[in-house]
């Protein structure tokens, strides 16, 4: 292959880069901290969710109004979409109780992680008591024959 004489010095960089995605360090929440783990309920705009925390007995019927600050903006710009359903790592604000701010953003691949090393639980709501239902009999039709 003959040597890249054209082109400036980010295309000759790149030339050798293979792309693959590199590991990174998954935080875990730390008590110290009063980070959870939490899951976004609503996509507000403009940086700001809805999201419901979760611990190791379930989801927490709380939920918390979340801002995504501008270094973490920044940090996941073009690598994670935040929609409805994605896990993050969440701080509580010491001075409003009621609010956070996200700190960081599992991808789907460390959500195994996390459940395998007990962090969150998945609780399955597949129990048929509580489905209640309305249950149609057919009714038998009766012939009478003429006499």
């Amino acid at each position: 292959m003959p040597k890249n004489i054209k082109g400036g010095n980010k295309a000759k960089s790149l030339k050798n880069s293979s792309g693959v995605v590199k590991n990174r360090d998954i935080p875990i929440p730390e008590e110290a901290d009063d980070s959870h783990i939490a899951i976004i309920t609503k996509v507000n705009g403009d940086g700001r969710y809805l999201c419901q925390v979760i611990d190791k007995t379930g989801i927490q019927p709380e939920i918390y109004p979340v801002n995504l600050s501008k270094g973490v903006k920044y940090k996941y710009a073009k690598q994670i979409i935040i929609t409805v359903g994605t896990y993050i790592l969440i701080s509580i604000r010491e001075f409003q109780k009621d609010k956070g701010d996200i700190i960081f953003v599992y991808r789907d691949s460390e959500i195994s992680y996390l459940i395998d090393n007990e962090y969150i639980t998945i609780v399955n709501k597949d129990n048929k008591e509580d489905d209640i239902g309305l249950e149609f009999v057919q009714e038998e039709e009766v012939i009478l024959d003429d006499i």
